[in-house]
């Protein structure tokens, strides 16, 4: 059923928008807010994916004809399906992320990367004077993440089982980690999402630096390899070069950090 689902899909991508279908996509049940987020109602999270980049890949689709779906899902598992054609796009994919099995879009936006570690923990500071000190430390991160993008070996990384940057926090302030690294644009956009966490940001006691000697991280849109991934790939970077022109993506972004 998946290849010829997948065959169907090929055939509809070379036809354009005169044969509609449902592109199936997944993003980290993490969220990364404002690019991709569970929407909440009355602060309760909701069934339904929002965000800047499910906006931007909704006008792509808009002109192929695609009824495009979300779904949040564990990073690894997401990654997983689109390579094994059961998903066709995974949304918000970095380098480290692709690996063999995964082709990448052109890049649409490029994150600021950052360090975070505990006041409460750490009351006299951590400091990062270039990128190869952080092996003098226990850092942690978001299972399912991979971190050879910062030349760190993920093996190296404490990821656990945690899945949410609450749990993260917790574990720099409980001192069992010293520190964990993310981008300024995804920590942000939690204001949109998690009250609670909000305010962990803002007491003082979570501390962010720029993560010296770092890459700027792009984000891209991932595709399974071979001819489907291929033709859909063609497709997508198309749709991303137009958006580019007219600035979409900013203004996509804009809309979301202004509520």
């Amino acid at each position: 059923m998946n290849r010829l689902y997948a065959c169907l899909l090929l055939l509809c991508l070379a036809m354009g928008s005169a044969c509609a279908g449902t592109v199936q996509v997944c993003a980290d049940q993490a969220e990364m807010p404002p690019f991709v987020f569970a929407e909440r109602v009355n602060g309760q999270r909701s069934g339904k994916v929002v965000g800047a980049s499910v906006d931007l890949l909704k006008l792509i689709g808009a002109r192929q004809g695609w009824n495009v779906s979300v779904q949040l899902l564990p990073w690894a598992r997401c990654l997983a399906l689109v390579a094994d054609h059961r998903v066709d796009i995974a949304l918000n994919v970095g380098q480290a992320d692709a690996g063999s099995q995964l082709v990448l879009s052109d890049a649409y936006f490029t994150m600021h990367n950052v360090y975070f570690y505990s006041r409460r923990a750490r009351p006299q500071g951590l400091s990062l004077q270039k990128l190869s000190d952080v092996g003098q430390y226990h850092l942690c991160g978001l299972g399912g993440y991979h971190f050879e993008v910062y030349g760190i070996p993920t093996s190296k990384v404490d990821r656990g089982a945690t899945i949410g940057y609450e749990q993260l926090i917790g574990k720099l302030h409980l001192g069992r980690c010293d520190l964990f690294i993310d981008s300024r644009e995804t920590m942000a956009g939690q204001y949109l999402i998690n009250p609670k966490l909000r305010s962990l940001l803002v007491d003082g006691t979570l501390v962010s630096q720029p993560l010296p000697d770092s890459p700027l991280r792009p984000l891209y849109l991932g595709v399974a390899a071979g001819a489907t991934g291929a033709s859909l790939l063609q497709t997508l970077n198309d749709g991303l070069a137009r958006l580019a022109k007219t600035r979409e993506l900013e203004k996509l972004l804009d809309h979301y950090m202004e509520q």
